[in-house]
């Protein structure tokens, strides 16, 4: 009889602690919970650096490539690998301008935001010096430019290295596969020398890293169409007028600006003057222009000038003017 109390005290005990191991279990689970979800986002967030640094890795190693190959490299191929290594950079920029999921994983965010930065740096003086370079011979602070390009692209390399030590923290989850080494700087040395090899080889390029405009007289024509005699001189049929007809060709690496053609035909009592626009050519582009008809006598010896009056760059002028002597066949 005296047990009835003891039994009712333990039914209350129980009714009270059941309630409380039910929420501690709930809290446990949502803490269990939350403690996974942030980890599964951290992951994430390091899967996605090293991705990134996956294909900066490949972009380093086109820097290297083309770096050294900058005395017989092309304009093009120069500007289309530092133009795809800017656009790895750009996603890179984009990401990091987003903080981390977690506090734990801010110091990985700022030091791979530097990193970005320095190489972002880098890239685009790079390749603004190198093209200067080329472009103008005396130029002389290119050799700074370039200097300054390649200690930035030497601090992103050293900042990516502070990188992956903090990836090997021990507070860092375990990333599915570990941060591949990259290096964007092309070349080890001392940057006064690197710089200044890489500006020679940038003059001195055979392939055209410089601006190379350059336009041509490829061909001249008539309408009646000359012929070459027996003595190597073109003779046209008997005509009382001649329309003149030149192609003009575009090489180079670089759109041609609009320029002007001239033409003096001589041999008469005076000369005859004439001017053509030409119009803006791509590179390997083409164009052709035509004189209006002038009159014109036969048993006379005509010497007709065709010259392209070039106010921009051209690499050769040589190629700009054309003589040639003709005579024009009796009725």
């Amino acid at each position: 009889m005296f047990d009835a109390p003891a039994k009712s005290r333990r039914r209350w005990v129980t009714r009270l602690l059941w309630p409380l191991l039910i929420v501690t279990a709930v809290v446990v689970a949502v803490v269990v919970t939350s403690v996974g979800e942030e980890t599964r986002a951290e992951l994430e967030y390091l899967d996605e650096i090293r991705a990134q640094a996956t294909e900066l890795s490949r972009s380093g190693a086109a820097i290297t490539d083309v770096m050294g190959r900058v005395r017989d490299i092309g304009r093009a191929e120069f500007t289309t690998m530092l133009e795809g290594v800017s656009e790895d950079l750009a996603l890179a920029t984009e990401f990091v301008g987003i903080e981390p999921p977690t506090d734990n994983l801010i110091p990985v965010w700022a030091l791979y935001r530097q990193t970005v930065q320095a190489w972002s740096d880098g890239v685009s003086g790079l390749s603004t010096s190198m093209l200067l370079a080329a472009d103008e011979p005396g130029e002389e602070t290119v050799l700074n430019m370039v200097g300054d390009a390649l200690a930035d692209l030497r601090a992103g390399d050293n900042l990516y290295a502070d990188l992956k030590v903090e990836f090997e923290r021990e507070e860092i989850p375990d990333p599915v596969t570990p941060l591949i080494d990259v290096r964007l700087s092309p070349a080890d040395g001392g940057l006064a020398s690197l710089s200044a090899s890489y500006v020679a080889a940038a003059r001195a390029s055979t392939n055209g890293l410089g601006l190379r405009p350059s336009l041509r007289i490829s061909q001249v024509l008539t309408d009646p169409i000359w012929q070459i005699n027996v003595e190597a001189q073109p003779v046209v049929p008997a005509t009382e007028t001649i329309a003149f007809s030149v192609v003009v060709t575009k090489s180079g690496n670089v759109d041609s600006q609009p320029e002007s053609l001239e033409m003096t035909l001589r041999g008469g009592a005076e000369p005859v003057l004439a001017q053509v626009e030409v119009p803006s050519l791509r590179p390997n582009g083409q164009t052709t222009v035509i004189f209006e008809p002038v009159p014109v006598v036969s048993d006379i010896v005509y010497e007709v000038e065709m010259a392209l009056a070039v106010t921009g760059l051209d690499s050769d002028r040589e190629d700009n003017t054309r003589v040639i002597q003709f005579s024009v066949n009796p009725a």
